[in-house]
């Protein structure tokens, strides 16, 4: 597996639980605000023991979150293998996922905890966004098998000046709320040190604006919540 690094505790990445958050390296995507650009490639190969054992060397949490980078990039019966193991310990498992595979995500849901499932964009803009041209319809297909699984998620989307803005978010509660989609995040932007240069200048929505854009969503979705330091209601 490509690890990309551990953050031994965390209070925000997994809703109830405090959590180690493994970060994997690799992911298709190349999104141009992304902060973990600098695991897109590389990480170092690890295996499951050595992941488990970094794991277990810390007392205080009851759950661990996958992250990266694309957690599903890697190795489907590695992945099965690890969460399996994090479960006997008792763990609760958390995965972030951008959606570009659903037939990995299928198979590992039984398995999982919460899922964190990115919706970055309208459809007809994800593979300008991503640099992928099936991102799209490999997405929807995941947020199908999510939102009809019974294992409990948020659909969350990083709003990013230039790139989002309250036309695209009412149209994306919308097709969101065709699934079935009960909970839905809107995350503020972060400029710094993001892939795209020329992002790290454009300033990030004020929460109130997000709260706005809340206050559309929520005309669509029952539960709508802003991130900005700090995670609340609309």
């Amino acid at each position: 597996m490509l690890w990309g690094g551990i953050l031994d505790l965390s209070t925000v990445d997994f809703p109830g639980k405090l959590c180690s958050v493994i970060f994997f390296a690799g992911c298709p995507f190349r999104c141009p605000y992304c902060q973990n650009y600098r695991l897109l490639v590389g990480g170092v190969e690890v295996s499951v023991d050595e992941i488990v054992a970094e794991v277990k060397k810390n007392f205080l949490i009851d759950g661990v979150c996958f992250t990266g980078g694309e957690p599903l990039a890697q190795n489907l019966d590695e992945l099965t293998e690890l969460i399996k193991r994090l479960k006997d310990l008792g763990f609760a498992v958390k995965i972030d996922t951008n959606g570009y595979y659903p037939d990995k995500l299928a198979k590992i849901l039984d398995l999982i905890d919460y899922v964190a499932m990115d919706f970055k964009t309208i459809p007809q803009r994800y593979a300008e966004l991503t640099g992928k041209k099936d991102s799209a319809e490999r997405v929807l297909e995941s947020l199908r098998i999510l939102t009809n699984s019974g294992v409990d998620y948020e659909i969350r989307t990083t709003v990013v000046p230039t790139i989002i803005d309250r036309a695209e978010i009412e149209k994306m509660a919308k097709l969101l709320s065709e699934f079935g989609v009960k909970r839905f995040v809107l995350q503020q932007f972060r400029n710094e040190d993001v892939l795209d240069e020329r992002l790290r200048q454009v300033e990030p929505y004020p929460k109130d604006y997000l709260f706005e854009l809340g206050k559309l969503a929520k005309g669509h979705i029952p539960k709508v919540l802003v991130r900005c330091e700090g995670e609340e209601e609309v």
